[in-house]
């Protein structure tokens, strides 16, 4: 199902409670990866489960997380040098924040079943692709990346970390960015808008050591925004 929450309505909903800090809503409002949407979702009802796309966000979100840790406990033994490591620490304490929270958020929602759960394809229109298009997906790629990485060591693991985590964290900015544009579960989307605020400030981190191993990358930048959501980011 396409999804979307105009950014009036969406501002307006999440300035309303103590959850967004009002120096922090704008800036990430801002970002959001918005698209007009004819049939945009409503809250579930009391008794039904939360929307496919809201429990695939947790889902994904949690495995990412996971793979972030993972891939701080290899950099640890195996980066080049102090720097490497500090960043690599900094974004698996950021990655065990965000599951703490999910743990939490998923905790007080009733899930659809899991064969519900597998994400597809959606057409150019819509914004969902960034959660349900396989294609898309951030939490894959940190296993595969301490897979291939586990066997390199000093400047030849350095490149190959960089480089998975400027393409790990672009799926994940724009993962949070889909959620908290597109869910009606107000919650949710608080915790998409303020979690985007610590993903980003690490990308621009990895963005920033990117030169030293030839790696073309903007020091910093705005996050992705109207993509086709039908094709990998």
């Amino acid at each position: 199902m396409r999804r979307t929450v105009l950014p009036v309505l969406l501002a307006a909903g999440l300035c309303a409670g103590p959850l967004v800090p009002l120096a922090v809503a704008p800036a990430a409002l801002a970002q959001a990866n918005l698209r007009p949407d004819p049939n945009p979702r409503v809250p579930p009802q009391p008794g039904q489960a939360l929307p496919v796309e809201d429990a695939l966000f947790l889902r994904q979100a949690a495995e990412a997380s996971r793979g972030q840790i993972d891939l701080g406990r290899l950099a640890a033994e195996k980066a080049p040098d102090d720097a490497m490591r500090t960043l690599a620490a900094r974004i698996a304490d950021t990655h065990r924040k965000l599951q703490d929270d999910l743990k939490a958020l998923t905790g007080d929602r009733k899930l659809p079943p899991a064969d519900q759960l597998a994400p597809e394809r959606t057409d150019a229109l819509g914004a969902a692709g960034a959660v349900t298009n396989p294609a898309n997906a951030a939490s894959g790629l940190a296993a595969e990346a301490a897979k291939t990485l586990s066997g390199a060591g000093g400047e030849s693991f350095g490149k190959g970390y960089v480089e998975a985590q400027l393409r790990i964290h672009d799926r994940l900015v724009d993962l949070y960015q889909t959620e908290a544009s597109g869910t009606p579960d107000r919650q949710l989307a608080t915790f998409a808008i303020t979690s985007l605020v610590a993903i980003q400030k690490d990308r621009d981190a990895l963005r920033q050591m990117a030169g030293r191993f030839g790696i073309h990358a903007p020091a910093e930048g705005q996050a992705i925004q109207y993509g086709d959501p039908t094709r990998a980011r």
